[in-house]
């Protein structure tokens, strides 16, 4: 295989893992919202307190990262890659 060819299909494997693990982050992201919500619409008491912190702090660590967010914008905006 040539090494132009060999680096397309590095690019295309590399594309592929970022946009599937993006596609993960916000599917969890979204699941974790929407357990959150559910939680915190129920009676005071029956609130799962565990729950609606875990929910509350793994959101923060995956939706709130400006180094990861500013990748993607760059991908997206400067180089024309669709995610």
């Amino acid at each position: 295989m040539s090494e132009d060819k060999q680096a397309e299909t590095k690019e295309q494997l590399l594309l592929q893992a970022v946009k599937t693990q993006r596609s993960i982050l916000q599917l969890l992201d979204h699941t974790l919202y929407d357990t959150y919500q559910s939680e915190k619409n129920r009676p005071i008491e029956e609130q799962n307190k565990e729950l609606l912190y875990l929910a509350q702090q793994v959101r923060t660590i995956i939706g709130k990262k400006p180094k990861l967010k500013e990748v993607y914008r760059k991908l997206q905006e400067e180089h024309g890659v669709e995610l």
